[in-house]
């Protein structure tokens, strides 16, 4: 029998990450969505045809930027 109390090893911390503070996942993930929100506003007022015009280029970059910025590390 064993007396002594075992504790298990405290994991250790993640290392620091390389990548700089604005290009990780959740500043990014912010931009693309408001570029998509962006381009759906664009889409729908009723003002300007430029702004009409470039809607749907703005949602589809803010959509692919989007999916590989999923892949970016926290």
């Amino acid at each position: 029998m064993n007396l002594h109390a075992t504790h298990p090893r405290e994991p250790e911390p993640a290392p620091a990450s390389r990548w700089p503070k604005p290009l990780r996942r959740g500043p990014m993930e912010t931009l693309a969505t408001v570029l998509i929100a962006a381009g759906v506003l664009m889409l729908l007022q009723p003002f300007s045809l430029t702004l009409y015009g470039y809607s749907f280029v703005t949602t589809l970059i803010g959509v692919v930027m989007f999916t590989f910025v999923t892949k970016f590390p926290e």
